[in-house]
């Protein structure tokens, strides 16, 4: 069977509001995270079409945030994206129990490149694709549809773990056995509907 896995808030933790929490340690950081995060313009930055120089000068442009501060915040993201321990494990695990790992993940050059370079499992998969370097981002079909076929997967031999249900819906569409992350628990208890691993 071949597992793949999200990466942020699955291996990762992926906190927006924390993000800008470090930045400015003031109220208004959810709204400030709003605005930054959950606006189209990030998925661009995700989608590999915007740089980050630019979506800085757009979303000073669009709101009431120093541009200093808009950078800073931009300029965290990779740092915040710490490896959750326990998924860590489990993902050894499953690797040492003989199974196929693949990655799949909406995420920007930079951050992709930061993890590249300093989280230990990033190598442990069999093939990645990351949203950026490929132009194409999650709920797309595409996106499924090209980590399928560039790697010779069947899709009723994958199983897709995801902590969006949006995301997991679209691999259901296609035929993908899917699990919406809530906690590691959760995660191993229907994982091993699948497979096993060392324990």
């Amino acid at each position: 069977m071949n597992i793949i896995f999200d990466i942020g808030n699955v291996l990762v933790r992926w906190d927006p509001v924390e993000i800008v929490r470090s930045v400015i340690n003031a109220p208004g950081a959810v709204r400030v995270a709003e605005h930054i995060f959950a606006h189209p313009d990030w998925l661009e930055v995700d989608r590999g079409t915007m740089t980050i120089p630019e979506i800085i000068s757009r979303t000073t442009e669009r709101t009431d945030i120093d541009e200093d501060i808009v950078t800073a915040i931009y300029q965290a993201v990779p740092a915040s994206l710490t490896p959750i321990p326990e998924n860590i494990e489990l993902l050894q695990k499953i690797k040492q129990g003989g199974h196929h790992l693949y990655a799949l993940s909406n995420m920007g050059h930079e951050s992709a490149a930061y993890l590249a370079q300093t989280a230990p499992f990033w190598g442990w998969f069999d093939a990645m694709v990351i949203s950026a370097e490929v132009n194409l981002v999650k709920p797309e079909p595409a996106i499924y549809e090209y980590l399928l076929t560039q790697n010779g997967l069947t899709n009723s031999e994958c199983v897709f773990i995801d902590d969006s249900p949006t995301n997991i819906y679209s691999a259901e569409q296609l035929g993908i056995k899917s699990i919406q992350f809530h906690s590691h628990d959760q995660l191993a208890d229907e994982l091993r509907k699948y497979i096993s691993w060392p324990e």
